[in-house]
């Protein structure tokens, strides 16, 4: 497709990669040279340098003919005007990334004068992902697929679990849950693993269940079980703010810590039932006095990544039965933290990009395949994707073991007219199954694409 990207900042960049990998036409507009001659340098992408206001910029990069526009700039007004000025060209579809709250019922209401086909909320869509982690303490991610039958979770192994030393083929026999190993992280390396991977403590799993399977399996592992209990936020920005949202209407009890009285004051009013604290929580004391080490779950989401890990770390060390999120923004900062004992590491970029990625990668299947969604898990190095098998798929019928699948990728599950299952090399694929599929490699987005 013809795809135009306007704005290269970390989120634009980020799908620039990710598009050009995929063999998509994809033209860059941003008015930071410097920006667009890395990008250029890296990826297989057009750039123009101009302001993406402009009618004469927009149409010098070719948008009344692109199949799609992303306006992902830092201005939420801008974006929207950007698509509008691109649909009323000829742009057959734009996305806007919009991060204010304000516009969340405004947007609803004069979508389709917008000519908008989705908006993104990097922050929101963080918050979400967030608060799902929240729904098992022991887990460092959660990702719903299959209509909601199936989750992937993301867990780290310690010396004292009893799976430590089990081969992953002996997994059913030693907790007697079925539960679907589809990557493990090991001394820094992210790999899909075999029925003979041995499971040693440091690692960090991700598997398949059902919600009754990965209970079942997180008691086993002597970890906590349930849903968090409280939640405190290091952070009152929009993430803090949609976050604590998203608590206080599933009725859990939140508080709330930022340094800057304004933000505090607006938080108020908008969260009436939140506890507000303005203060440094970067200062140990207010933390101890304010019982922040006692919550079942603490979120730092503040600005600023450095300040985000040293409360990480200090939570992690002071507060061990607690659920630590942590959230990123900068690239230099992402091996640091994925390699060090902070919790759970959220990217909104990389969320954000998901997001879009998803509807791209749906527009495609009008003519083309059946991905239904997908998501990346453990450092974002593993992608998991999900299928929907059509009825001329040349492979309907043959047993698993007959396919020539790809190295580094798996099949993680397969859910048939309502009911999921680990398939076995006996099983077969068969038209209608939504499958799931885990791999390290890029550029997978079609069904084709998992062969050899």
């Amino acid at each position: 497709m013809k795809i135009a990207i306007a704005g290269c900042g970390k989120v634009g960049t980020t799908l620039a990669e990710q598009l050009s990998k995929e063999n998509h036409d994809i033209t860059v507009i941003d008015l930071d040279e410097e920006r667009l001659s890395y990008i250029s340098d890296s990826q297989d992408v057009m750039c123009c340098t101009g302001d993406a206001r402009s009618v004469s910029v927009l149409k010098e990069a070719g948008v009344d003919t692109d199949d799609l526009l992303l306006a992902v700039m830092d201005n939420d007004e801008v974006n929207l005007m950007v698509c509008l000025v691109a649909s009323k060209l000829g742009t057959k579809h734009t996305i806007a990334r919009v991060r204010n709250p304000i516009y969340r019922d405004t947007i609803n209401v004069i979508n389709s004068d917008l000519g908008l086909s989705m908006v993104v909320n990097p922050e929101m869509e963080t918050a979400r992902e967030m608060f799902n982690s929240l729904r098992f303490h022991s887990a460092i991610q959660v990702e719903t697929f299959a209509k909601s039958r199936n989750e992937i979770l993301t867990c780290e192994i310690t010396g004292a679990m009893p799976i430590c030393g089990i081969k992953i083929k002996d997994l059913y026999s030693a907790t007697k849950t079925r539960v679907f190993i589809c990557a493990i992280k090991r001394a820094g390396e992210v790999f899909i693993p075999n029925g003979e991977t041995q499971i040693n403590s440091g690692d960090t799993l991700s598997f398949v269940a059902n919600h009754a399977d990965a209970e079942k399996f997180f008691k086993k592992l002597g970890n906590a079980i349930g849903s968090v209990r409280n939640l405190a936020i290091i952070g009152g920005g929009r993430l803090g703010y949609y976050l604590g949202r998203m608590a206080i209407e599933n009725s859990m009890p939140v508080t709330i810590i930022d340094e800057n009285k304004e933000i505090c004051r607006s938080l108020s009013a908008a969260l009436p039932s939140a506890n507000i604290i303005c203060g440094d929580a970067t200062n140990t004391n207010l933390l101890e006095e304010e019982g922040i080490l006692k919550y079942s779950a603490v979120a730092t989401v503040t600005g600023e990544d450095s300040v985000n890990l040293l409360i990480s770390m200090y939570l992690k060390k002071n507060a061990p039965d607690t659920k630590v999120i942590t959230k990123i923004k900068k690239s230099d900062f992402e091996d640091l933290m994925f390699n060090m004992n902070v919790g759970a590491v959220f990217n909104p970029k990389y969320i954000a990009a998901d997001h879009i990625l998803r509807y791209v990668r749906a527009m495609q299947n009008v003519i083309e395949d059946e991905v239904q969604s997908l998501c990346h898990v453990i450092d974002n190095k593993v992608e998991i994707l999900e299928f929907l098998i059509s009825q001329d798929a040349s492979f309907i019928g043959k047993p698993i073991k007959d396919l020539k699948l790809k190295k580094d990728l798996l099949l993680a599950n397969i859910t048939r007219q309502g009911k999921s299952f680990t398939p076995g090399g006996n099983d077969t694929i068969e038209a209608g199954d939504t499958i799931l599929v885990a791999t390290t490699k890029n550029g997978i987005f079609r069904i084709a694409d998992i062969f050899n």
